[in-house]
């Protein structure tokens, strides 16, 4: 489509009149008129904000240069289009980066849903990049709103775990862990280096109940072999080592 074939929408602002058609031109607009009329505009627009803005690109633009009540106001006018604008995780992720308020990523949050969150959300690492841009409660939102059955079908080992756990706080952390479950977080170690991300990514608690869950065979067989034991024994904190070399009854200097 052509600039000349855009569909074309009136705005009239202190009795003078002007059309806009595409993202740009409306980042323009509510740019230049410096919050004054911003929702004004945005009410006459309201029905056709989502064809105006089109991708990812034209709604940050227009989130960058409105106020935190009026990024509300678009998040909610856009409502169940929200989804279809931003397209991937990624530009939700650079979204978030430039939100500064709670009030605006919780509207965000709800307006995308369960649903959306999930059609943007596909692989562990995508989530922790959302998740490190997450103000208060919101992280616990996201989680809540992906559902547990998605959590434990987005985490296959532990790099990914600990990805998800370094992007909570303590509180966060255990809310990722009563969701997904210890039977999750076992089947996500596959080795040495599988146990090294997640002890260090737990909580302390956490990582005594975690080695209290193996027999000493069962650590011997998953740690494996010496490359995976050093890798382990260079990550753990004095704590973590002391546990583990207990449990096996070796030092760190052990084969």
């Amino acid at each position: 489509m052509t600039l000349s074939e855009v569909p074309r929408y009136p705005v009239t602002i202190d009795g003078e009149s002007a059309e806009i058609g595409t993202a740009a031109e409306l980042a323009t607009a509510l740019d230049v008129l410096h919050g004054q009329n911003d929702r004004a505009v945005l009410e006459q627009l309201r029905p056709h904000l989502a064809e105006i803005l089109v991708g990812p690109a034209g709604f940050l633009a227009a989130m960058k240069v409105i106020s935190p009540d009026d990024q509300v106001y678009l998040i909610r006018a856009v409502g169940p289009r929200l989804p279809e604008l931003l397209g991937e995780a990624r530009h939700l992720r650079d979204l978030l980066a430039t939100l500064a308020h709670l009030e605006v990523e919780e509207a965000l949050l709800e307006t995308l849903g369960s649903d959306g969150l999930r059609s943007l959300v596909a692989t562990a690492e995508e989530l922790s990049e959302v998740l490190e841009w997450l103000y208060g409660e919101c992280d616990r939102r996201a989680l809540e709103l992906l559902g547990d059955d998605c959590l434990r079908r987005l985490v296959h080992d532990g790099a990914e775990l600990s990805l998800l756990l370094h992007s909570l706080d303590a509180g966060g952390q255990e809310n990722l862990l009563r969701r997904v479950g210890w039977e999750t977080v076992i089947r996500c170690i596959h080795d040495g280096r599988d146990l090294a991300y997640v002890l260090r990514a737990l909580p302390p608690d956490y990582s005594n109940e975690l080695l209290d869950r193996y027999s000493r065979e069962e650590l011997a067989k998953i740690i494996g072999n010496r490359a995976d034991w050093a890798y382990l024994c260079r990550r753990l904190d004095d704590r973590e080592a002391a546990q583990l070399y207990l449990k096996l009854g070796v030092t760190c200097d052990a084969v």
